[in-house]
């Protein structure tokens, strides 16, 4: 058996003093190894065009009155292909996964399953919070690239005047460009029984980006 009689107790605390440090540097190594580098991302909107496609297909489904009336309506300056959305961009540095933004929807023009069917690709965690929607990116963004959104897809009110707005709620190097609104949009109806196609009937619910 070894006997420590003769070790004093001030070498003991010595050494105990000594080995402090030594944890306190290994417990802050992984802390600066997860820092993240400045960066600046910009938000940027976009509105074009009054309906999608499939809402004129459920109510003229015969494909030549459906040309026929598509004809006529661009004819009103009422065109298919709606988009509504937002360009996110790594303006500087690389914008890093999981920074956070926030979808203000004022008048519930969007749900949060018709945004999860949606499955836009670089975006994830989409929840409910009030007056709209959280989500993150997915995936690291490098300077110069962008993602687009286009939420008119997700739409379940499209014959509600509302507006939509995307924030970066992650702080970056500027806070100036992290903000856009999707326009002001204007709700309306076209009677497409007064086009003056045969055949043609319904109302066709159309959005303007006013």
């Amino acid at each position: 058996m070894v006997e420590f009689k003769n070790v004093e107790r001030r070498t003991v605390l010595k050494g105990a003093a000594w080995s402090v440090p030594v944890i306190a540097v290994a417990a802050a190594t992984p802390l600066a190894s997860a820092s993240v580098a400045p960066f600046n991302a910009s938000v940027s909107a976009f509105c074009t065009n009054q309906y999608d496609v499939s809402a004129l297909q459920a109510l003229v489904p015969a494909p030549l009155v459906f040309t026929a009336v598509q004809t006529a309506l661009n004819g009103l300056g009422i065109h298919a292909g709606a988009t509504r959305g937002f360009t996110i961009t790594a303006t500087s540095g690389t914008t890093p996964a999981g920074t956070q933004y926030l979808l203000s929807d004022p008048n519930a023009i969007l749900t949060l399953s018709g945004l999860q069917s949606l499955a836009i690709a670089g975006i994830a965690g989409i929840a409910t919070v009030s007056g709209g929607f959280t989500f993150s990116l997915a995936a690291p963004l490098a300077q110069g690239s962008s993602l687009t959104l286009d939420f008119y897809r997700a739409i379940v009110n499209a014959g509600v005047a509302s507006g939509l707005t995307l924030t970066q709620t992650t702080a970056d190097a500027n806070a100036g460009d992290n903000s856009a609104t999707s326009s002001t949009l204007a709700a309306a109806s076209v009677n497409l029984g007064s086009l003056g196609v045969l055949g043609a009937s319904g109302s066709l619910t159309i959005q303007t980006c006013a």
